[in-house]
């Protein structure tokens, strides 16, 4: 008896074990199945929006989120940075501002879920892409690579995201919908192993959702694996089908990212695109059952010395601002692309559906112009210095953001060049603590030559970390600082004090200032008067090149070579009364005034002081080239007609390269007037905005034959590659529309005459979404 008793007992613990078991176990609350996404028992199409919660005041999440909600988009992604939580290795922070998990918690709060996008490598415009600068003091580290110590560093990372985010998967109760694998990899390599090992980690650290892949059309096949779900970025119309078919047949069909406009860069024009032909877009992919993430819906600001750097046709650092001229605005604004998105998008919704109201946009204020009489000197913030035979570099020294201060003694008197080798990328040079010049990376200025009488003589220094690069192959060369040598003529420099000034860690109010100090780089500090809250904009355009503290809260840098001359100040940061502004200036102007306004200023170029009067733009390297973004290979008729050329495929592109392989007059040169592109109507797309990225040679005088003569609409001009430093085919130009467009034929003209010199024969045409590469 007392046995059947006790059998009974065992089975009902089973059983009770059982329920207990299967009740606390995750549910699978999201699938791919049938070519859709299915959430809770239902199909959904994803409309979603990226967004940065560390480009975002934390104060103003909830704000950002809600307009998210209010433009239709049941989804937002985001990418995470693991510079923004591991500053020092094995130490992470994800509190205040880098509290990721109360971003997430305040979309579910919003009715979004959340697509998660934790890198390790992320791209984003963002320094390093989002790596850490620690790994760069490993010299020998092979980072985005299957290099075992790389793998280490990436598992710690994803393990403690893991810990703050997998219990907010859908699974678990929240709303974490996907989680993406590495980032656009097909553009970098092919490395199956290396992908595996980070779709492991993810899996391990407990994101029990689906998992994906992004890239672009043509890097699918070197970017994706086994286990997640093939996606595309800059891709429109039946491409996406075709593309996504060959890898995950039936779908489902998702866009990852799609650009309603693009980023800026210093010295560039801003970046804007009218919102008409990204609606049309939008629309087409959401009738055909296309989910589509838009990158950006809200781009936000790069506070502190976040912001990136790429390296096509040049070294090309990225402002303050992230505008990228998105549906919502820098400070949360409503530009018109937003109401033309939501009315779009509310006819793709589920029936019954109310969105809600767009909320007004904030209120903005003003101050009146105010003098910044106090200064302080730059070595008020000289805290640990390093001496040092050698030059150091900032990585060097465990810095990774802002400034380094170099400083030795010449003494050898003379007229002669000094050369700073691998500079990293804007320097500031003194002499007897006299401001002499500057060198910026942008023009590959490494060298600038003085006249010393007097010795010993003391050099300054001051290099600026302007962002470290964020795509492409360059990401392996990301040290900053002075990463070589410094050499007065032939005499290598050595017996170096060096200082970090990591100045977005500076208290800068409780600087010592005093008198005014001018023509050396310093900071000067004032005080203005709020009188009603609401965002504003510091006008920084009298000013010269640095940065900008609010109540000791940083608003990034400025420069005033544009196209951004405004600092965006969130209300939460200012107080009604009197508050505190301290700038650091690196280029003084002898101004000290400046005001708020209640606009930004985003698209002002002023003077550009380093830009030469002939600015070479082959000094880039070689483009990258690749088989998959050929859109055309032919022979032109030997004629002064115009001749079209109709794409095998309606192409998506922004970026075109023309490659001239052979002419007809067999002088190895290369001479077109004019080229137009026609979009998928046949309607030449507009060449106002046309900029041209790369040339491999080009004659300097308008009337000779630069490169802007191909799409300037004048028949009698041409681009012609000049014969006296050229030493053959092939030729190449690569030119960027300024905006992306569905491509479905090319129409050129070459120069007039029958027996001129470039008459081109045979051509490639290449063309990309994205920028091209460069080696």
């Amino acid at each position: 008896m007392n046995k059947n008793r006790n059998k009974v007992f065992i089975i009902l613990n089973l059983i009770v074990s059982f329920f207990i078991s299967a009740c606390s176990a995750p549910t699978e609350q999201v699938k791919i199945a049938n070519g859709t996404f299915n959430i809770n028992g239902k199909d959904v199409q994803l409309i979603c929006g990226e967004m940065h919660y560390s480009r975002i005041p934390r104060e103003y999440w909830r704000d950002r989120l809600h307009r998210a909600r209010a433009m239709g988009l049941n989804t937002v992604s985001a990418y995470v940075f693991w510079n923004f939580h591991e500053r020092q290795p094995g130490e992470f922070d994800f509190s205040g501002q880098a509290d990721i998990a109360e971003f997430v918690r305040t979309a579910q709060e919003e009715g979004l879920y959340v697509i998660l996008r934790p890198g390790p490598y992320v791209c984003a415009e963002w320094d390093f892409g989002g790596y850490p600068s620690w790994l760069l003091k490993e010299k020998d580290l092979v980072y985005r690579s299957k290099d075992p110590r790389f793998l280490s560093y990436c598992e710690r990372y994803i393990k403690e995201l893991g810990k703050q985010l997998s219990p907010l998967t859908i699974n678990n109760g929240g709303n974490i919908i996907m989680v993406q694998v590495e980032n656009e990899y097909g553009s970098y390599a092919a490395d199956k192993e290396y992908l595996t090992a980070i779709r492991d980690m993810l899996q391990e650290a407990g994101f029990n959702v689906p998992l994906f892949t992004c890239d672009g059309g043509g890097q699918v096949e070197a970017g994706h694996i086994d286990g997640a779900l093939p996606t595309l970025n800059g891709v429109f119309g039946e491409d996406i089908f075709k593309i996504v078919d060959k890898y995950h047949p039936g779908g489902p069909y998702f866009v990852a990212e799609f650009y309603p406009a693009w980023f800026d860069e210093w010295g560039k024009r801003h970046s804007s695109v009218a919102y008409e032909r990204p609606a049309e877009q939008l629309d087409w992919m959401l009738s055909h059952g296309v989910s589509v993430s838009m990158y950006m819906f809200h781009g936000g600001t790069n506070f502190w010395y976040m912001n990136g750097a790429n390296t096509s046709g040049g070294f090309r650092p990225q402002p303050t601002s992230y505008d990228y001229d998105a549906p919502l605005g820098e400070w949360g604004n409503c530009y018109p692309k937003y109401h033309a998105f939501r009315e779009v998008i509310q006819k793709y919704l589920p029936e019954g559906t109310v969105l809600p109201e767009v909320p007004a946009d904030n209120p903005t204020t003003t101050f009146a112009t105010v003098e910044l009489k106090e200064s302080a000197p730059l070595t008020t913030t000289f805290h640990q210095t390093t001496q040092s035979e050698e030059v150091l570099s900032m990585e060097d020294v465990g810095m990774d953001f802002g400034y380094i201060h170099y400083q030795t003694t010449i003494n050898t008197p003379g007229k002669q060049k000094l050369i700073i080798q691998d500079l990293r990328d804007y320097a500031v040079i003194l002499v007897d603590g006299r401001q002499v010049a500057s060198l910026d990376r942008r023009y590959n200025q490494n060298s600038t030559t003085l006249d010393i009488h007097k010795v010993p003589a003391t050099l300054e220094i001051l290099v600026e970390n302007t962002g470290r690069v964020n795509y492409g192959p360059d990401i392996l060369f990301n040290r900053k600082g002075i990463t070589s040598q410094v050499l007065w003529g032939n005499e290598k420099l050595t017996g170096w004090s060096i200082t970090p000034l990591p100045l977005y860690k500076e208290e800068v109010s409780s600087l010592a200032f005093g008198k005014e100090i001018k023509g050396v780089p310093a900071f000067h500090r004032g005080t203005f008067m709020i009188e009603k809250e609401g965002d504003c904009f510091v006008d920084m355009s009298q000013w010269g090149k640095g940065a900008v503290w609010i109540n000791g809260k940083s608003l990034g840098r400025f420069w005033n070579v544009g196209p951004q001359q405004t600092l965006y100040i969130p209300a939460p940061w200012l107080k009604t009364g009197e508050n505190e502004i301290v700038v650091f200036e690196m280029e003084d102007t002898g101004k000290r005034s400046l005001r708020g306004l209640d606009k930004p200023i985003l698209d002002s170029l002023g003077v550009d002081k380093n830009k030469p009067e002939k600015q070479l733009r082959n000094q880039t390297g070689n483009p990258i080239l690749e088989e998959g973004d050929i859109l055309l290979k032919t022979t032109l008729t030997e004629t002064n007609d115009w001749q079209q050329f109709d794409l095998p495929v309606v192409s998506t592109l922004r970026h075109f390269c023309i490659e001239t392989l052979s002419s007809y007059t067999e002088d190895n040169q290369a001479c077109i007037s004019e080229v137009d592109f026609l979009d998928d109507k046949g309607q030449p797309v507009d060449k106002t905005k046309w900029e041209v990225v790369y040339v491999s040679s080009e004659q300097a005088d308008k009337n000779l034959g630069v490169a802007e003569n191909l799409f300037d609409g004048d028949i009698s001009s041409f681009w012609h590659t000049d014969p006296a430093t050229e030493s053959g085919q092939p030729h190449r130009i690569i030119i960027d529309l300024k905006e992306i467009y569905k491509i479905s034929a090319l129409r050129l003209k070459v120069r007039k005459g029958s027996f001129l010199s470039g008459k081109v024969k045979e051509i490639n045409v290449y063309g990309r979404p994205q920028f091209f590469l460069f080696h």
